[in-house]
């Protein structure tokens, strides 16, 4: 590395900063001198900070005006710094190889960051002049921008962001944030090249194309975020822009769902129940109400030993059992027709596979006919669709295009709406109504077993036909279905006050209460 090594004297020859000398890089930096520091304007409140990328970045929320900004603090870099990090990402592609750092598999990123920091050690071995705050900062962004996400690395990093959205060249990035909801940040993408470099990136990991002719990508990041993107200036004028909704790190659970009052324990005693046995749901809501999210919390209480097939465009559901088998679709050889795997193509094809339970990320058309061909051959299934009320979820399924016959359509179960409001002025996820399809007369009827009553913020219950037909199954008499809910509510209440959360031990609890429900309360109780 001797040619870098001249160009590095150089750089700090000609730039008169002082610089502190170490004896060389080392992973620990002295406690009082911070990497990265940030003190507000005079006038703006800091409402929150916290690390997002610990020690290198943070977030601070601040107060403007009655207006809330979402302010990402990286490392500043001094001329010196900004030469060297420039000279090092110039040079670094000669000592970095495919299999160092783009081949391994994003459960091994600890590993790319591991490599990545050996390999700028290597370069700059020779120079014990920089100090290990320099060291640091060249560090973070090198990772940034060729192991993470580049300049929205700290928001990917951020587990509270939910959705990023980019609306083109020289508009500031913004995020939904799970506290604050909608933000504005000080991200930007300054240039074409800088968003066409990401953008291009972006589908080169997914092993996907985008280009002029085919200016229009949904895929999946590499974290498992679901993007899409349109690229250049014909259909984007302001050009090339995406919309991130990001994959959470660990799937909520109904502990979550019950905790954060999107559900109450005796609606999530209900779903247990039905999951438990085989009965056909149908999550429907709005754009971002928490369909899949539910979805996925619901799912656990499928007993482990279950034959699951699951059907999406993206990867989305997430679950814990083994016998399980994930399809997803498949675009076409340069986006044409030859090739092309759709969920009407996987929803024939899983057929043959003989699930007990089949999962369809969303349902949207013609698959919806294949799905409820499911339901009455006897498969249990599990679905989300975009619908307003139970109403509206039938009439868009029985008329054109989607045109399921009214016969089959009874055969779906339960209809659980979701739906976005406000609490104290802060936007919520909250489930307004638990409707179950009863059966046809000159219309499809339906029941409203749970509903919201938001002056009271209570669920009312007003009966159950899908209970009562488990109670039958099960031979059970009235009392005997009333100490099985009580029983998971309870159960459940107590998972929540013990403060279990974390998704595999909720996952051990469910299972040991489905295999054995007296022993699994002993045990919760003495724990």
């Amino acid at each position: 590395m001797q040619i870098l090594s001249e160009k590095i004297r150089y750089i700090i020859n000609s730039v008169n900063i002082p610089l502190k000398f170490t004896d060389k890089p080392t992973e620990k930096y002295d406690n009082n001198e911070m990497i990265v520091t940030f003190e507000p304007e005079t006038g703006v409140e800091e409402i929150e900070r916290y690390w997002v990328d610990e020690p290198y970045a943070f977030v601070s929320i601040l107060k403007n005006d009655n207006d809330l900004y979402y302010h990402v603090v990286e490392p500043e870099l001094n001329e010196v710094e900004r030469s060297l990090l420039d000279e090092v990402l110039f040079t670094i592609g000669d000592v970095l190889t495919l299999k160092d750092v783009n081949d391994l598999d994003e459960i091994d990123k600890q590993n790319k960051y591991i490599i990545l920091k050996e390999k700028i050690n290597e370069l700059l071995s020779d120079n014990s002049q920089f100090s290990e705050i320099i060291f640091e900062k060249i560090y973070y962004y090198i990772k940034r921008d060729f192991i993470d996400f580049g300049n929205i690395g700290p928001v990917m990093c951020d587990p509270n962001i939910e959705d990023a959205w980019c609306n083109g060249v020289g508009i500031p990035v913004y995020i939904f944030h799970s506290t604050y909801g909608n933000l504005i940040t000080n991200i930007t993408f300054e240039n074409d090249d800088q968003i066409a470099a990401f953008v291009m990136r972006v589908a080169h990991q997914s092993s996907r194309h985008i280009s002029r002719s085919s200016p229009i990508l949904d895929t999946v990041m590499q974290d498992g975020s679901r993007i899409n993107i349109t690229y250049g200036h014909e259909i984007s004028p302001k050009g090339s822009s995406f919309s991130i909704r990001k994959q959470k790190r660990s799937p909520l659970t109904p502990l979550d769902l019950i905790d954060g009052n999107t559900f109450s324990s005796d609606i999530m005693a209900y779903f247990w129940l039905c999951m438990e046995h085989g009965k056909n749901i149908l999550i429907c809501g709005g754009t971002a109400s928490g369909k899949t999210s539910t979805m996925n919390a619901v799912c656990m209480f499928i007993p482990l030993n279950i034959r699951i097939v699951t059907l999406e465009d993206t990867r989305e559901i997430q679950l814990p059992h083994e016998n399980w088998i994930p399809m997803i679709t498949r675009e076409g050889i340069s986006n044409d027709s030859i090739g092309n795997i759709d969920l009407d193509d996987l929803l024939r094809a899983s057929l043959r596979q003989r699930p007990d339970y089949l999962l369809v990320g969303e349902v949207r058309g013609r698959e919806s006919q294949i799905l409820f061909q499911a339901m009455n051959a006897g498969h249990a299934t599990c679905s989300t669709f975009h619908a307003g009320s139970p109403t509206e979820v039938i009439n868009r399924f029985t008329n054109p295009p989607i045109n399921v016959p009214t016969a089959m359509f009874t055969a779906l179960d339960v209809i659980c709406m979701q739906s976005n409001t406000f609490e104290n002025g802060t936007e919520i996820r909250k489930v307004s109504k638990i409707t179950e399809v009863t059966g046809v007369s000159e219309k499809i009827d339906t029941q409203d077993v749970f509903i919201w009553n938001k002056l009271k913020d209570i669920f009312e219950y007003n009966g159950s036909k899908i209970l009562n037909d488990i109670r039958v199954r099960r031979g059970w008499s009235e009392e005997d279905l009333k100490n099985a809910l009580n029983e998971r509510k309870y159960f459940l209440e107590t998972l929540i006050s013990k403060g279990i959360r974390d998704h595999s031990e909720v996952i051990y609890w469910i299972e040991h209460f489905n295999r054995s429900p007296e022993k699994s309360m002993i045990d919760l109780d003495i724990q």
